[in-house]
């Protein structure tokens, strides 16, 4: 109601945020013509996830990169597009900045297509569906098929059970490896493989490439990765885990980025008339002053922790990150250095490789990397 009728402590002195007025007869009502036309074509606003252009500090144009990727970002990561490894500078209105990284390590990037991820259900029954897999007993033809999959795995490496989260550590001239299968879908682990990442380069200065998939993630560096079960149990814990979520990527910027839909949908930004809407870059900047001043004038603004609510539960799907931590930390955790990729590793290493190769390269070094695997049987 205070929102509505002053535009809340921060928006008081403006006349158009004074949407409800008071009648004599004591019933609120929208009196101004305007606003309730404008209020009639938000309803049922739809909002998305914008795509942003991607630029050299120098002008030149590289390529388009969906928004919701850029936003965890902090100033100085690296990540991979059109072939070349990035540094992430800045987001200016609706265009990202870079420079040419000269690190090899680097952020494979999301793209919205591929973020329809195992729910946690699914995730527990794959958990268990593991469990039996090199048991005869099990109805499940699916598992027979893949039987020698699983004979391989646990040759090289171990199949995890129900109540264990399997880290491999795989040392080649690509670098040192870091492998870990929480099972808890892509969302989860990108957050997952971000945070792991900065609680390791808290122990010491190392940098990371980062690739997951539905089933697990992958750390490479050109560091050896400290890793035994206490660094494992402390990397994996759930003990600070909103401060380290938001130490280990750019949860501000994601919040204002969420703030803009949040804007559009409560009215505070008009995003045009029909035919004539106004464009994503001077939505994001109007809502971006709003963000501001909410954030320096009125922190409890119930909009401001909206986006942040957001952000946490949904784009980063933080309860169900912490459920899956304390699981892990109520399990075992079992370290294995398998001396080549095994079953689980090798498609979560096809990924991270995809993003830098052609398909006609990435075919022959698929070859090459099944073939180094037989050798080493």
């Amino acid at each position: 109601m205070q929102f509505i009728t002053s535009g809340g402590d921060s928006l008081s002195a403006y006349t158009e945020f004074k949407k409800v007025v008071k009648d004599e007869d004591g019933l609120w009502k929208v009196k101004s013509r305007q606003l309730a036309m404008r209020h009639r074509l938000h309803i049922g606003t739809i909002v998305s996830d914008a795509m942003l252009k991607v630029k050299f500090i120098s002008g030149g144009y590289i390529g388009m990169i969906e928004e919701y990727f850029v936003t965890r970002l902090k100033a100085g990561d690296n990540f991979r597009l059109a072939g070349r490894v990035l540094e992430f500078i800045q987001v200016k209105d609706m265009t990202v900045v870079v420079r040419v990284s000269k690190q090899k390590n680097a952020i494979s990037p999301s793209w919205n297509g591929g973020r329809l991820p195992l729910s946690s259900n699914l995730g527990s029954v794959l958990r268990k569906k593991y469990n039996e897999a090199l048991d005869k007993t099990h109805q499940d033809e699916e598992l027979d098929v893949v039987y020698p999959l699983f004979l391989l795995q646990e040759k090289r490496s171990h199949v995890p059970k129900n109540d264990e989260l399997l880290i491999e550590l795989i040392n080649n001239k690509e670098g040192f490896h870091l492998f870990a299968y929480p099972f808890e879908g892509r969302l989860v682990h990108e957050v997952l493989a971000a945070l792991v990442a900065y609680r390791l380069s808290k122990l010491l200065p190392i940098s990371f490439s980062i690739a997951m998939n539905d089933y697990g993630f992958e750390l490479l560096s050109e560091t050896e990765i400290p890793m035994d079960e206490s660094i494992a149990y402390e990397v994996f814990s759930p003990e600070n885990l909103t401060e380290d979520i938001t130490l280990s990527i750019n949860s501000t910027e994601m919040a204002r980025r969420k703030f803009r839909d949040i804007a559009c949908i409560s009215g505070l930004v008009f995003q045009g008339y029909p035919g004539k809407y106004v464009a994503n870059k001077h939505l994001q900047s109007s809502a971006g002053l709003f963000f501001n001043v909410f954030s320096d004038y009125d922190k409890h603004n119930l909009l401001l922790r909206q986006a942040y609510d957001e952000v946490f539960y949904q784009q980063l799907e933080e309860p169900r990150l912490a459920a899956a931590l304390d699981r892990i930390q109520h399990g075992t955790i079992v370290i294995t250095n398998p001396k080549s990729f095994t079953p689980l590793s090798f498609p979560i290493k096809v990924d991270s490789l995809r993003e830098n190769m052609s398909s006609e390269e990435l075919e022959q070094r698929i070859v090459r990397m099944k073939a180094e695997a037989e050798r080493i049987k």
